[in-house]
C-alpha cells in the first residue's frame, strides 16, 4: 500500500478570519486517502471546535504562538515548531500568517523539511507604518522567500507588488483565490439579521463584517455613518466582528449620539445571514490581501462600497463591480455611500456583476484543487 504524503498546516491562531477560514477549508476538503493532514496552532479563538471536528487531521497546540511580538514566546514557539518538525518528518510544511510564517519557515528550513510553501493572506507591512518599521518588513519577508519553495498569494495584485518589491522572482508565486462555500452565500434575501437588531423593512441596513481592529479602521466608517445619517434617517449601521477597537468605537458612537442606528452585534459563527439582510456592504480597511468578506457581500449580490487597497480593486472594480474609495477618507466615504443609496437600481447591478466574478473564481472546492494541483508540481 502507498504510503500517505505527510503534509502540515501551520497559522498563529483560530479567531474568526479569512486566513482561518481558508486554512480550515483546505484541511477539511483535501483527500485524506492521499494526504496525512497536521494542523498546527496555538489552540485559541472561535473556530477551535471546527478544527477538533475535522475528520482524520491530527491537530498540535503552540500555545506560545501569538500575534504580537514577544521574544520569550516567540522564542519558545519556534522551540517548540522545530522539536515537532524534526520528530513528524514532514514532506509539506505550509504556512499561513505573518508570525507562523516567519517562525515555522524557519524551523522548516532548519530542519531540511522537503517542501515549504507560504500563503500571503496580508502583508506584514502596509502604507500607514513607520517607514523604517516597513522596510524592515519587507527586507524580512526577502529572506524568509529564499527559504519557501512557492509562495501563494490571494489576489494577482498582492503577486504584483511581491514582484515590484523584489520580494520574490515571479516563477516562485502562484495566486490562488481565498475560496468560499458558495453554496451558503447565495443572492436569497432573508429578514433573519434584521429581526435580530428590531428593524423594519423600511429601514436601510449598511453592514460590515470583520474585526474591530486598526487595519479595518472601523472610526471612518463610524464618522461617515455620522454624516450620511442626517440625509438618511431611517440608516442603520452593523459592525459584525469584534477586536481591541471596540472600546474606542463605543466612545465614537457615543460622542456622535449615534447609539440607537449603530449596531455592534460581536462575532457571528453565521455570516451568510448577515448579507442576505442588509441593502449595502462597506469596508473601510487601510489594507487588505483581497477582503474575504466582500468576496461574500458580492455572492449574495449585495451592492459595495469599498477603500482601494493592496487587493480590493481586483474584485472591486470602481464603477463595475461597487465602488471604490481612498482610505482614511470618511467624506469620500460618505460620497460614495450615498451616491449608491440615492442610486440602488444601478448599485444592484454593479452588484450582480460582482457576483458572476466571485462565482465563477472563489468556490471554495477550486481552491483546494488548485493547492492539490500546486502539491501534486512540487511533489514531481
Amino acid at each position: 500500500m502507498k504510503s500517505k504524503i505527510k503534509i502540515l498546516h501551520v497559522i498563529t491562531h483560530l479567531p474568526i478570519g479569512g486566513a482561518q477560514d481558508n486554512t480550515l477549508y483546505t484541511v477539511e476538503l483535501l483527500d485524506k486517502e492521499k494526504y496525512d493532514i497536521s494542523l498546527c496552532c496555538n489552540l485559541d479563538g472561535e473556530l477551535v471546535e471546527r478544527a477538533k471536528k475535522v475528520e482524520a487531521v491530527k491537530l498540535f497546540d503552540i500555545p506560545f504562538l501569538g500575534r504580537e511580538v514577544s521574544p520569550y514566546r516567540d522564542i519558545r514557539a519556534f522551540l517548540s515548531l522545530y522539536k515537532l518538525f524534526k520528530e513528524e518528518d514532514f514532506t509539506i510544511i505550509h504556512t499561513h500568517s505573518s508570525k507562523a510564517g516567519l517562525l515555522a519557515r524557519l524551523a522548516a528550513v532548519l530542519n531540511k523539511t522537503p517542501i515549504v510553501i507560504h500563503t500571503i493572506h496580508g502583508f506584514a507591512f502596509n502604507d500607514f507604518m513607520n517607514g523604517l518599521k516597513k522596510n524592515f518588513f519587507i527586507y524580512l519577508e526577502k529572506l524568509l522567500a529564499k527559504w519557501t519553495d512557492v509562495l501563494i498569494t490571494v489576489s494577482n495584485l498582492n503577486k504584483k507588488k511581491i514582484i515590484d518589491l523584489n520580494i520574490a522572482h515571479e516563477n516562485k508565486i502562484k495566486n490562488i483565490y481565498s475560496g468560499i462555500d458558495l453554496s451558503l452565500f447565495t443572492n436569497k434575501r432573508n429578514d433573519e439579521f434584521r429581526k435580530e437588531l428590531n428593524l423594519e423593512n423600511d429601514h436601510l441596513l449598511l453592514g460590515s463584517v470583520g474585526r474591530l481592529s486598526n487595519q479595518k479602521d472601523p472610526i471612518t466608517m463610524i464618522e461617515a455613518f455620522g454624516i450620511i445619517s442626517k440625509p438618511f434617517p431611517n440608516a442603520h449601521l452593523a459592525l459584525v466582528g469584534d477586536g481591541e477597537l471596540k472600546g474606542k468605537i463605543l466612545e465614537k458612537i457615543d460622542q456622535l449620539k449615534l447609539n440607537d442606528r449603530i449596531h455592534l452585534t460581536g462575532n457571528k459563527n453565521n455570516p451568510w445571514s448577515v448579507y442576505h439582510s442588509i441593502d449595502l456592504f462597506i469596508m473601510s480597511s487601510i489594507y487588505e490581501g483581497l477582503g474575504r468578506s466582500i468576496t461574500e457581500a458580492l455572492s449574495c449580490g449585495v451592492p459595495v462600497v469599498c477603500t482601494d487597497v493592496e487587493g480590493v480593486p481586483e474584485i472591486v472594480r470602481d464603477n463595475i463591480t461597487g465602488i471604490l474609495v481612498r482610505p482614511k477618507d470618511s467624506n469620500k466615504l460618505a460620497d460614495a455611500i450615498i451616491r449608491t443609496l440615492n442610486d440602488m437600481e444601478t448599485a444592484k447591478k454593479m452588484a450582480e456583476e460582482g457576483r458572476r466574478f466571485v462565482n465563477d473564481n472563489f468556490d471554495v472546492n477550486k481552491m483546494v484543487n488548485d493547492i492539490d494541483s500546486l502539491y501534486n508540481t512540487l511533489l514531481s
